[in-house]
């Protein structure tokens, strides 16, 4: 067993992995890469990682999806014998005494960098998650609970070693293994977009409405819309394209066959509000931005919240993807109080943003121009730079609103979830500083 001191593990999506590292940089300059160890699994060192992880874990970074101390790497040789090798070293941790009657806890692995030259794997992630948890349980009376622990045991085993550490998953960032948000398919599934909607909802700490009116721009062919109507709410489905054919006839749906600009100057012109608008177009961040800003005239002021993806494109040596998002971000903040930025394990090349209440200035009811790049055309490019961290005023979380008073209000209920999930659950308030068109694809 090798001791290890102010090691990490930081994981993101590979294409942005610099981006993450130097977004952390920001929080703690002592912060280095050591090794990738795999595509998006960086071996990180600080000069203090219990007080960089605590530091991030306030933070709330946009491009780091988790966070690992490596408190020990152990030699592995790929045979059962590797079992008993982790599990010794695990009551060794530092953390062990973290694991005590009562707390709830899980053993995450994940396995990479697999050589089939050397064999195959003697044993699966899921068969060292089971035998280690029911010893440690056993051990210390704390309880397995994968779908929400406090406490997480995470092992990255590649074929010869294994870095080790105990942590809270607040620290981690997320509760799931590297960030990596699963989800059940449905036979009501319409697209695989409706699982980045899922996993905003999540990670934000969203709680929709059950009742109210949202507005989806470039809906088609729908999953959004449909995720929208399950919760209850009368959606507004603005997209050209037709929707997918299961929608026809639901109750509560609209759906306008346009653009989302022509679409949206109509909406104010008449002082349309919504509860919910969500965008998910293909169109340059910075326009998604600019019309995310104008749809802020249509929101309610008080508890509506807007969810959009921002599309970013692919970075070379003359494009820096991240000046288009900090430039898209700004445009965002001179419209809403609060905006939070994050890159999902369901995103691609892009970043997801909630932004919440609109700003005096955002609610006057004028529209004037319209995005010059919409949906279908090639994203404009910025020149080179560097990732901002972004994060809006500490406000508070998004909850349901309860019943309005003598007819005032509408009644808010839980937020629903329409589809199964596979591991580990945590829910955090979105809040700033705090624990974190196209039609849809």
């Amino acid at each position: 067993m090798s001791t290890t001191e102010n090691l990490c593990l930081v994981t993101a999506q590979p294409e942005f992995s610099e981006a993450a590292l130097a977004e952390l940089q920001t929080l703690d300059p002592s912060l280095s890469m050591e090794e990738e160890i795999a595509p998006g699994i960086l071996l990180c060192r600080a000069e203090d990682v219990a007080r960089f992880i605590t530091i991030v874990s306030k933070s709330r970074p946009v491009f780091a999806r988790h966070i690992a101390p490596v408190q020990t790497i152990v030699p592995l040789q790929n045979n059962e014998n590797d079992l008993g090798t982790v599990a010794l070293a695990t009551v060794q941790l530092p953390g062990f005494a973290q694991l005590e009657r009562g707390v709830h806890f899980a053993v995450q692995t994940r396995l990479t960098q697999t050589d089939k030259s050397r064999g195959e794997r003697a044993y699966s992630g899921g068969q060292i998650n089971k035998a280690l948890a029911e010893a440690l349980a056993e051990e210390t009376a704390a309880i397995e609970d994968v779908k929400k622990p406090q406490v997480i045991v995470s092992l990255l085993a590649t074929m010869d070693r294994g870095y080790l550490g105990i942590s809270t998953a607040e620290e981690n960032l997320s509760a799931w293994p590297g960030g990596a948000r699963h989800y059940a398919q449905t036979d009501e599934q319409i697209s695989r977009a409706e699982f980045k909607l899922l996993e905003a909802i999540e990670v934000f700490g969203v709680i929709l409405p059950t009742e109210g009116k949202a507005l989806d721009l470039g809906a088609a062919p729908g999953g959004w819309t449909r995720l929208l109507l399950d919760a209850g709410l009368e959606v507004v489905a603005v997209d050209p394209a037709k929707l997918d054919p299961r929608l026809a006839g639901r109750r509560g749906l609209t759906h306008y066959r346009g653009y989302a600009e022509d679409y949206l100057e109509e909406a104010v012109q008449r002082h349309q509000h919504y509860d919910l608008i969500v965008n998910d177009m293909r169109m340059d961040a910075r326009e998604a931005a600019r019309l995310i800003s104008k749809a802020a005239a249509c929101l309610d002021p008080e508890e509506g919240l807007m969810i959009s993806v921002f599309k970013l494109p692919h970075a070379t040596l003359a494009i820096d993807p991240f000046v288009n998002l900090k430039e898209a971000l700004n445009i965002l903040k001179r419209s809403y109080a609060v905006v939070q930025a994050h890159q999902l394990f369901h995103n691609r090349q892009e970043v997801t943003v909630v932004a919440a209440q609109p700003l005096p200035q955002a609610r006057t009811p004028q529209y004037s121009g319209r995005p010059s790049q919409m949906r279908n055309q090639p994203a404009h490019r910025g020149p080179q730079g560097r990732p901002e961290h972004t994060r809006g005023p500490q406000q508070r979380p998004f909850q349901s609103r309860g019943p309005r008073q003598e007819g005032k209000e509408r009644p808010r209920g839980p937020q629903t979830r329409p589809y199964p999930s596979r591991g580990t659950q945590q829910r955090r308030p979105y809040q700033s500083g705090s624990p974190r068109p196209e039609r849809h694809e």
